[in-house]
């Protein structure tokens, strides 16, 4: 298990392919799923093990991909935060789901700091988008909080409706050079 950052209450770290259950465990549920991806749950764990087996791809193609969020004093495994490549729009996307029992916590914000913080700093990402429901206000409040600047609404293959576009540019970009 490779720990990527901690943070006062959290560790990120890769996902491993045990981490099925836990990862189930939030993504089954129809509130937690309703504003990611097809905005349905998980029907069975076994679209978990896929999952999991391309973030762990991704580990291993590009160095990086969502990782599993626990909470330091229980271990317990209570959502994901991290970073995805989308191909067809050459972008580094980042995104975060929680557990329900955890919403409201502050869990989502201190992971997205933390997590994007390490992109930039250990990837040298220039900037990172973020995408979203528009009617998700806490999500959106967390990409302001943690930096993301609104940058209008976008079409986002697949998706029914425009997303709200965030971009995060990286504070250290060009600071270097004098």
């Amino acid at each position: 298990m490779s720990i990527i950052v901690e943070t006062e209450r959290l560790v990120l770290r890769h996902w491993t392919p045990t981490d099925a259950a836990a990862l189930f465990s939030f993504a089954g549920d129809q509130e937690v799923m309703r504003y990611i991806g097809d905005g349905l749950a998980w029907a069975g764990i076994e679209r978990a093990h896929a999952w999991l087996e391309r973030v762990g791809k991704s580990y291993r193609e590009r160095g990086y991909g969502p990782w599993a969020v626990s909470e330091k004093t229980s271990g317990r495994i209570i959502g994901s935060c991290g970073f995805s490549f989308l191909p067809a729009l050459s972008e580094v996307d980042f995104g975060y789901v929680f557990a329900r029992d955890n919403w409201g916590r502050g869990f989502a914000t201190e992971a997205a700091r933390a997590a994007l913080r390490y992109g930039f700093e250990q990837f040298g990402f220039v900037e990172v988008t973020a995408n979203t429901v528009q009617e998700n206000h806490a999500s959106r409040r967390v990409l302001e909080k943690t930096g993301f600047e609104f940058r209008g609404l976008r079409h986002y293959d697949g998706d029914a409706e425009d997303s709200a576009f965030y971009v995060a540019k990286n504070p250290l970009d060009g600071l270097g050079a004098s």
